[in-house]
């Protein structure tokens, strides 16, 4: 019997598969038809170099201010010259023509071509802060050199200068670090190096976007492929005051030193001022070697913020904490006396007072107002250096305020143990005597006397110094000082300034407290005098104070680097910065309030 197979399932599913392929092929074909006949002049001009290229979008950083809404940090658009090395066609011609803009010297861009490595397919900036001349001849060259291209951007500008550079800051390079830390960083991006800047980076920074783009053989854009858009960094006021800033400025002048002024009821930093300052515009775009050097082997040093890491000795501007530490430990009372002759014999050696001739019968208040060292002499003999040591700690001497800004300085307040550790030589108790004028091992910077001083202005709270208002500040730390010992010590520093033997009083006319201090460079021998020394030996010139009086809204910690004598120099720069304090204060009203 034969047996016959139904083949039509068979030739139904070929059919079906036939038609699909035909389909496909179909569509295939269209769109082979679409791509060459209706769209072939468009694809042609993509492939003629079918290069792709990143180009970043800057993200504008934010804005600076001031209490007042003054701008300390801004931003201007700009042009900027980026090289895509490895499309160059020949990149000694480029290199050279990059050099004849006034852009970038040859023999720099070869060496960074050579060096770079934290990301080869991004472009390298070769030129920043573009003019106008500038950019038209790019462009009128652009077929020769297609691996080149002009993108916007923006740069840091600081409308006060100098005035403001080490505690506003500036930018700088992103480094191989910073890459490693983040990758999504831009490696041609800058960050804020030193002041605010750096300080309030991640606030202040945003985030760089970018931009990926077709471009033909002679550099021409041909279309966007993607994008991922920037973030705008975030404004930021601080607690500076603009005006007063730029006082501090004038008052110091030509001279060497620092400035530094908080509000002594919540430690609200008003000035940090240090001189000699610098342009911080010079960073904004590439430093000139020549730039570089200038500012790094200038011998006064304008790179050094002062306020926050030059350590001096306080002199006797340290005498206000020793006399209340000696009141609070009961080893004087304020009717305390001492004989000054204009010296005194300690350990068998004579130590003399800034009087030759004495200052006669002194008492607490007198030896204030009129710095007698004898006093201090023995009452620091009578105290020890433990003590010493310990209540100068209290008042946040040798250690850091905690003020938030780079490399602050600690100073040091020597004792024994300090001496073993770091000496490796016995304590003498010589040094004590020393320690007690604020000379010997104990150095200060202007922000840790401004904030000690508060302690007095304020009942004896101390503050933590800050220049950006955050709920996260530490709040004052009461330090339980008897009300009667800090009155007689505030007393005594009225007198200072408007006493008949008071060292300050240049300021008589203002309602202002505080001290002066006179800081040895080198020890004098009998016989010398500090006026016959050469002007780097001069002496170190501090006052620290507060106003107004009774009612303290501003303390003013300033030294006068080789200026000579508190009194005569120093005290009278403070009384510009205080008058413009006060007659603000007036015109205001105090509207301001405790706040920040």
């Amino acid at each position: 019997m034969e047996i016959r197979e139904d083949l039509r399932p068979i030739r139904q599913r070929s059919m079906v598969l036939l038609l699909a392929v035909f389909l496909v092929f179909g569509a295939l074909h269209l769109r082979i038809a679409q791509l060459q006949l209706l769209e072939g002049s468009h694809w042609r001009r993509m492939a003629e170099n079918n290069r792709l290229r990143r180009l970043p979008l800057a993200a504008v950083r934010g804005r600076i201010y001031d209490r007042r809404g003054h701008v300390l940090a801004d931003n201007l658009p700009t042009w900027n010259l980026l090289l895509f090395p490895d499309e160059a066609r020949n990149l000694g011609e480029t290199v050279l023509f990059v050099a004849s803009l006034g852009v970038s010297e040859a023999s720099d861009l070869h060496r960074r071509v050579n060096q770079r490595g934290i990301d080869r397919l991004a472009p390298m900036v070769v030129g920043e802060n573009l003019d106008w001349e500038q950019v038209t001849r790019i462009r009128a060259h652009q077929s020769d050199h297609p691996e080149l291209s002009v993108v916007a951007g923006f740069r840091r500008e600081y409308p006060l200068g100098p005035a403001t550079a080490h505690a506003v800051g500036h930018l700088r390079l992103v480094s191989q670090e910073d890459i490693d830390l983040d990758p999504q960083l831009d490696p041609n991006s800058r960050v804020g190096a030193i002041g605010i800047e750096a300080l309030a980076e991640d606030f202040l920074s945003g985030r760089p976007g970018e931009r990926w783009v077709v471009v033909s053989a002679v550099g021409r854009q041909l279309g966007v492929v993607r994008e991922s858009s920037s973030s705008s960094g975030k404004d930021l006021a601080v607690t500076l005051d603009a005006e007063l800033q730029q006082i501090a400025a004038e008052a110091l002048g030509e001279r060497s030193g620092a400035v530094a002024a908080i509000d002594p009821r919540n430690g609200a930093v008003r000035v940090l001022y240090s001189a000699p300052s610098f342009d911080p515009g010079l960073f904004s775009g590439k430093l000139s070697p020549e730039d570089w050097k200038r500012l790094a082997e200038d011998p006064r040093h304008p790179l050094q913020d002062r306020c926050l890491q030059g350590t001096y000795p306080p002199g006797s501007t340290i005498k206000p904490f020793l006399a209340l530490a000696a009141l609070a430990e009961g080893v004087v009372s304020p009717d305390w006396t001492v004989q000054c002759t204009g010296g005194v014999v300690l350990y068998g050696h004579r130590f003399r007072c800034w009087r030759r001739w004495g200052h006669g019968m002194v008492d607490l208040s007198r030896s204030l107002e009129a710095s007698c060292d004898v006093y201090y002499y023995q009452l620091g003999q009578r105290l020890g250096i433990d003590r010493m040591a310990l209540w100068l700690e209290i008042f946040g001497l040798g250690r850091r305020t905690g003020i938030g800004l780079p490399s602050e300085a600690a100073g040091l307040v020597g004792n024994p143990e300090w001496s073993r550790r770091v000496r490796g030589t016995p304590w003498y108790p010589g040094e004590a005597v020393s320690v007690s004028i604020g000379q010997g091992p104990v150095l200060t910077t202007a922000i840790q006397l401004a904030r000690a001083f508060a302690v007095l202005a304020n009942g004896g709270r101390l503050v933590t110094p800050h220049v950006v208002v955050d709920p996260d500040n530490p709040s004052p730390v009461d330090l339980a000082l008897n009300t009667n010992d800090l009155a007689k010590i505030n007393r005594g520093l009225e007198l200072v300034v408007h006493g008949e033997h008071g060292t300050a009083r240049s300021l008589a006319r203002l309602p202002v407290a505080g001290k002066t201090g006179t800081a040895q460079v080198v020890r004098l021998t009998e016989g010398i005098d500090s006026d016959d020394l050469a002007p780097h030996l001069q002496h170190h010139a501090w006052f620290v104070g507060w106003a107004p009086i009774d009612d303290p809204r501003l303390v003013i910690a300033l030294v006068v680097e080789h200026g000579g004598g508190g009194g005569s120099i120093a005290a009278p720069t403070a009384a510009a910065i205080f008058s413009a304090a006060l007659d603000e204060a007036r015109e205001s009203q105090a509207s301001q309030g405790p706040g920040e």
